[in-house]
């Protein structure tokens, strides 16, 4: 028996409740307030939409950034290269092994087209050196001189043909990194030792 009172008492306010209109009146308070809100909430996503699309109308058309490079090819290159230098370089461009960007007659390692960025890689060139930075060699000076900054130059003055390209070379190696990072920054070639 002394459950039904529990049972009793909300039924009875209920009705109560109903009597007086205030079930009702709350109903059409809340029916009103979704209305009102439903309402505000479609004019802010109005509001927000609207002043994208006036900013947009300064470019009717999606046009992809102009990238020079874009017009290049990429292409199997045969470069006598060791195994580590060659998985190096596919690393660091994400190209497949023995597959090079080439771009107004000239080969690169990689190129990314979203960043309009050449690339170089170079691996494996610390063996060239001693342990203080100097090359082996004299010999090895002219190598470095015609063939590695024979390549930067005309790598150089292709990408600053071709605005807004841009180049960056890297170095597994840290010797190799220091003793080249004058010369290609004298370039304007960006250099990054990354092991």
């Amino acid at each position: 028996m002394a459950a039904l009172p529990i049972l009793v008492i909300p039924a009875v306010v209920e009705k109560i409740l109903l009597a007086l209109g205030v079930a009702a009146a709350g109903a059409v308070l809340t029916d009103d307030a979704l209305r009102k809100r439903k309402k505000e909430a479609e004019q802010a996503k109005d509001a927000r939409v609207t002043p994208l699309a006036r900013a947009e109308t300064r470019s009717d058309t999606k046009e992809r950034c102009r990238c020079p490079p874009d017009k290049g090819t990429l292409m199997a290159v045969p470069h006598s290269m060791s195994p580590a230098a060659r998985d190096y370089q596919a690393r660091i461009t994400g190209f497949l092994i023995g597959m090079e960007w080439v771009f107004e007659g000239k080969d690169f390692d990689g190129f990314q087209s979203r960043l309009c960025l050449l690339q170089e890689a170079k691996a494996d060139y610390d063996q060239f050196f001693k342990a203080n930075g100097e090359l082996k060699y004299d010999f090895q000076k002219s190598i470095f001189q015609n063939m590695v900054l024979k390549q930067a130059t005309a790598q150089s003055n292709i990408v600053k043909d071709n605005p807004p390209a841009s180049l960056i070379w890297y170095f597994q190696t840290p010797l190799a990194y220091e003793h080249m990072l004058p010369n290609l920054s004298a370039l304007g070639i960006t250099t990054y030792y990354i092991p």
